[in-house]
């Protein structure tokens, strides 16, 4: 059954088409030329999110001198003041002036046409404007219980707790993760269970 689930899976992945709201594909689409992505993630706001979601943008909150943190009075200025050591390439001042103006539209619209999130209400509109390094993750963890390959759970020693069982996202190690690790967990623990 987990041999036959994890087949499915790579078979499906296979037939993933490049969309704008599969994260994962953007991310890695890169720009063609044989790395993947493009460099670091950088979250775009500007003066009016800081005021309404009462940040502050100065020293020690953020970090100017180590190219985590960058304001300036426009947007292409921005685009120019973003360099950092782990930034492959450099920001296009244009590339970001067009990105920012296309959300901006999706305000205006009602309709996020790229990744399909609710309503947009914030234009990036207002100097000074602020470019922030983010980090997203993979919500997956390393951390968990530790389980033997019937899903029960091993204590400190590596012997395996009688009657307790442990699958999904709770278990530990850095496998896939959503549905189909839980189901299949799920399905070895039953049995596991039942056999018992």
């Amino acid at each position: 059954m987990f041999h036959h689930l994890m087949q499915r899976t790579v078979d499906l992945a296979k037939n993933i088409k490049y969309d704008p709201a599969n994260y994962l594909n953007a991310a890695l689409a890169g720009i063609g030329d044989g790395h993947n992505g493009g460099g670091p993630i950088w979250a775009i706001f500007d003066a009016d999110a800081v005021a309404r979601e009462n940040w502050d943008p100065t020293v020690p909150n953020v970090d100017f001198k180590a190219g985590f943190f960058f304001s300036a009075a426009s947007i292409a200025e921005l685009a120019g003041a973003v360099k950092m050591p782990h930034q492959r390439l450099p920001m296009s001042p244009a590339t970001l002036e067009a990105t920012v103006a296309r959300y901006n539209a999706f305000v205006d619209s009602g309709v996020d046409a790229d990744f399909g999130k609710a309503k947009p209400l914030h234009k990036i509109a207002k100097p000074p404007y602020y470019a922030a390094w983010a980090t997203p993750n993979i919500h997956d963890t390393r951390a968990g219980l530790r389980i033997n390959a019937k899903c029960e759970v091993l204590d400190m020693a590596g012997n395996a707790i009688a009657g307790l069982y442990c699958g999904g996202e709770s278990a530990g190690g850095f496998s896939q993760h959503g549905l189909a690790r839980a189901s299949c967990q799920g399905y070895i623990a039953g049995n596991s269970c039942t056999s018992a």
